[in-house]
């Protein structure tokens, strides 16, 4: 992510951005946020396990967990560290294990899954909440130097290993992971022009542009003039004739063997 797109971050919470959690977080539980970024869900996360509920959020970008730390301090249970869940191991086993928007990134998902499945205690449950990039949907169409930057996006992540109907996939990625009673529901966002968040979330494919275009450019995926061109047009497209954006998110849970 970057450090300019904030607004976004600022208006997620676990009631708003991850309500897949509230029925499966409860009083008590030990939890993992994977992905954490600046801690707004996991502190959410944390008022769902009550005063005994012991959450932790890891995320590999030292800005992010600095800012989850300075916003979260004396908050007891809830603690937050640098670390990549490919390296991450603990002494205890957690009752939920969860990733919001994260894995998306990973070119190794089914591994990232696996990972996180043996940190679930027995009887626990992993639940991902991601994206399908390729579903995502612009009203009216994107201009067309962004619809060629965004098609050119898609195939260096396809390219780099990561996955762009990802929440299309999970559930097929939870079984082979032995997880089971897999649910899946569609947590799908329409952002409208006149909602309060439509520029928070609009501006996020502007910033991508602006940063991941820059990897892309020097890839060979896309020239700097046309990188340029589309986050012109784009803004564009946000300010004048943009009227919402679907984001297509599914959230799948899985149980460990055990669970009743």
């Amino acid at each position: 992510m970057w450090k300019s797109a904030s607004g976004a971050l600022e208006r997620r919470n676990v009631w708003n951005s991850n309500k897949n959690l509230l029925d499966l977080v409860k009083p008590g539980h030990r939890v993992l946020d994977v992905g954490c970024g600046a801690g707004n869900i996991t502190k959410g996360i944390k008022e769902l396990a009550g005063k005994f509920g012991v959450v932790t959020g890891i995320d590999t970008r030292d800005y992010m967990i600095e800012m989850a730390q300075n916003m979260n301090k004396g908050v007891f249970g809830l603690s937050f560290f640098k670390a990549d869940i490919n390296f991450f191991s603990s002494e205890d086993k957690y009752d939920v294990v969860t990733s919001a928007r994260a894995l998306q990134w990973a070119h190794n998902p089914y591994q990232v899954i696996c990972i996180m499945r043996d940190l679930v205690k027995e009887g626990g449950c992993l639940s991902v909440l991601d994206f399908s990039l390729e579903k995502n949907e612009f009203i009216p169409a994107l201009p067309e130097p962004m619809e060629i930057f965004y098609k050119a996006f898609l195939n260096w992540r396809e390219d780099a290993g990561m996955d762009n109907v990802l929440a299309d996939n999970l559930a097929d990625l939870f079984e082979k992971a032995g997880l089971k009673n897999i649910a899946v529901s569609d947590q799908s966002e329409f952002i409208q022009k006149h909602d309060a968040g439509f520029v928070d979330e609009a501006v996020a494919w502007s910033k991508i542009a602006e940063t991941h275009g820059l990897q892309m450019v020097m890839d060979g995926y896309i020239s700097e003039e046309l990188r340029k061109k589309a986050v012109d047009a784009y803004d564009w497209w946000m300010e004048e004739e943009g009227e919402g954006i679907k984001l297509c998110l599914k959230a799948v849970t899985g149980y460990v063997e055990g669970a009743e």
